[in-house]
């Protein structure tokens, strides 16, 4: 399939896969130029921006992606590797919802604080030091 169609049925643009197949995400052999050079992308390209899109949707960066797809193509992506990779990520969304959690009750402090007329964040702009 063209690019255009890849698009219509990933419902990502074409700068988009262009950039999947950059990073080295999605490949297309050197055969599939047609004769006016377009990119005849193969029907497993789809299966593999779907991946791509399932796992980014779980909240795996593109590179955590590509190396878990390379172990896929490699027949090396066992279940346990895989339950591996899983928890590893939910700790990483854990540390980030305490990170979050922290930055929140930062900021529920700054707003009670501006119910007075010493808003830090006022005399953040205003170049004023920072009231203890």
């Amino acid at each position: 399939m063209l690019i255009g169609e890849l698009s219509e049925k990933t419902k990502l643009s074409r700068h988009t896969i262009r950039f999947y197949e950059k990073l080295g995400l999605i490949a297309i052999p050197k055969t599939s130029r047609r004769g006016n050079n377009y990119k005849e992308y193969p029907d497993d390209t789809l299966r593999r921006i779907e991946a791509i899109q399932e796992m980014k949707s779980k909240g795996f960066t593109l590179k955590e992606a590509k190396g878990i797809l390379a172990l896929a193509t490699a027949g090396t992506l066992d279940p346990q590797r895989s339950q591996r990779y899983i928890l590893k990520k939910i700790k990483n969304v854990e540390k980030q919802i305490e990170e979050l959690h922290r930055v929140k009750q930062e900021l529920l402090a700054w707003a009670a604080q501006c119910d007075t007329d010493e808003c830090d964040i006022q005399r953040i702009l205003e170049g004023k030091p920072k009231l203890c």
